[in-house]
């Protein structure tokens, strides 16, 4: 879904708008195909291996909260084919303390592959959970390393 400044969510379609309700409520959401062609083209190259970052526009501010795009705009500078932990992602925004909060922020990442919460796994290296689920966060990560 977008709204006219960029991508807002990205969802599943067997969960159909488990928690678009819940992120945009007062949103405008559009689903225009054309709006939306760019993005699926920067998705495919992504999975396909020749995109490492996207370009496009997201419009989440308006959504999360400054705290939350804080630790989004932290996900956002992890490398592509590499992994941090949950714990890393606290101490780089000067919040040690707050794990269990930045996990909840990385959870809520409304636009999912755009903003990579699939590169953040707990400290002990295994995956953790994933909105698209655990299998899917681990192709992801491997799909990355391949590349």
């Amino acid at each position: 879904m977008a709204n006219k400044n960029g991508l807002t969510y990205v969802g599943q379609k067997d969960l159909p708008t488990l928690s678009i309700s819940h992120f945009y409520p007062p949103e405008k959401l559009l689903s225009d195909p054309a709006k939306l062609a760019p993005y699926l083209c920067e998705l495919a190259e992504f999975l396909t291996g020749s995109r490492k970052e996207f370009d496009l526009p997201l419009s989440i501010s308006q959504i999360v909260t400054p705290w939350q795009q804080k630790v989004l705009n932290q996900v956002r500078q992890i490398p592509y084919g590499q992994t941090v932990s949950y714990q890393d992602l606290a101490q780089a925004i000067n919040q040690p303390s707050a794990v269990r909060a930045v996990a909840h922020a990385v959870a809520l990442n409304p636009v999912l592959f755009f903003i990579p919460c699939h590169r953040v796994i707990y400290a002990d290296g295994t995956y953790g959970q994933y909105r698209l689920g655990k299998n899917y966060k681990k192709h992801l990560i491997n799909l990355e390393k391949s590349f």
